[in-house]
């Protein structure tokens, strides 16, 4: 490396230092596409909550897909969410956005979402694997491959020992076999107990207003 291209990485560093000292934002930002057709609330609230997630947090740039809207927000144009979808579909593959969030998307067969949600009862954190996507064709496959995406996705947010449900729905029972036999065979699994009378790892409607499980 010659001097002088020693002396412009140092001071691209030293540039990168000053601008991190000044946000409080230290390392690469994050830049997340977002659709803003298809809700209920309107694009309006999206656009909202899009600038909010900005001003809270310095290293976020939030790009909107979809109609012409009343921020500075950075727009990509779109008419419909087809059109959306694919744009972001794009934009994720040519790495100009990082992570997208979107609505009513249709996922390929293979890829689905682990979601979050507060339960009525007590107000608790509850994972719920999955929310949207088809993870295989078989449901009993579907269900296991499930369990263990909401396993990594609770480790991933903090809680080491996550407790695993099953939700009483066709197959749950040949889907508790198999997890049983996973556990047996020195894949962990932390099985919750129901809070039924007769307790076990098969959940009902009370145990999801509860939160029985992770």
């Amino acid at each position: 490396m010659t001097n002088a291209e020693t002396r412009q990485q140092a001071g691209e560093i030293f540039a990168q230092l000053a601008e991190a000292i000044e946000t409080g934002s230290f390392g690469a930002g994050t830049t997340v596409a977002l659709t803003t057709l298809g809700s209920e609330l309107g694009v309006e609230e999206l656009v909202r909550g899009a600038e909010m997630a900005v001003a809270q947090n310095p290293g976020l740039e939030v790009v909107l897909v979809g109609p012409r809207a009343d921020t500075s927000l950075p727009i990509v144009e779109s008419a419909c969410e087809a059109d959306s979808h694919k744009l972001i579909e794009k934009m994720l593959a040519e790495g100009k956005v990082d992570a997208t969030v979107t609505l009513h998307y249709n996922f390929p067969l293979g890829v689905s979402t682990v979601g979050r949600v507060m339960t009525p009862a007590r107000g608790k954190p509850m994972l719920l694997a999955t929310t949207t996507g088809t993870t295989a064709t078989d449901r009993v496959e579907a269900m296991v491959l499930n369990t263990i995406g909401g396993i990594a996705v609770a480790k991933a947010m903090g809680i080491n020992n996550p407790r695993v449900g099953i939700l009483n729905v066709e197959g749950a029972r040949q889907v508790e076999r198999i997890l049983h036999t996973l556990n047996q065979q020195g894949y962990a699994i932390n099985f919750t107990e129901s809070v039924r009378k007769d307790g076990g790892c098969v959940l009902r409607g009370n145990d999801l207003l509860t939160g029985s499980a992770d």
